[in-house]
């Protein structure tokens, strides 16, 4: 999957239920909504993404292989176990791939994290699955796991057919 490819599938359909929302509101055909509104939807999907166009952006032009982690904040009261109980699997591959990867760590509830976690983790859930992980080269997502604790083994499985 390449996330350039989900991000812009993400958009068009955000742009497509604005439209009809919009058209829905004011009693306009979506047809009218564009003609009317285009300037007013392109700019507000612009300012939408804009947090997450720039980290995609990053993620597909790095030269080391991407293990992913969007996670609850650590910070917070409302721990999530599994992120907590997947945290040591992460540290251990950090700490045997070391430089060779780049280990990227966002939180679901700011705009990057719970942005990027939609565009991956794409279907119409009616709630999150804490953690998202993922092993991402060349902006290519390799395989991702949602709501799971991942064994290290299982990462460093992907991580051995692309790490140099």
């Amino acid at each position: 999957m390449d996330i350039k490819l989900l991000l812009q599938n993400h958009k068009e359909k955000f742009r497509t239920k604005l439209i009809e929302a919009l058209a829905a509101k004011n009693s306009l055909t979506p047809e009218q909504v564009i003609s009317d509104h285009k300037d007013f939807i392109e700019q507000y999907i612009l300012d939408k993404y804009e947090n997450v166009d720039g980290l995609i952006s990053k993620i597909s032009e790095a030269e080391r292989p991407i293990l992913l982690s969007i996670r609850r904040d650590r910070s917070r009261e409302d721990k999530c176990k599994l992120c907590e109980g997947n945290q040591p699997n992460i540290d251990e591959i950090t700490m045997k791939y070391g430089d060779s990867i780049e280990v990227i760590e966002l939180f679901e509830d700011k705009p990057e994290g719970g942005a990027l976690y939609h565009i991956i983790f794409h279907e119409d859930a009616q709630e999150k699955k804490l953690p998202l992980t993922a092993i991402i080269s060349r902006g290519e997502i390799l395989k991702f796991w949602a709501g799971k604790t991942v064994e290290s083994a299982v990462y460093e499985r992907y991580l051995k057919k692309i790490v140099s």
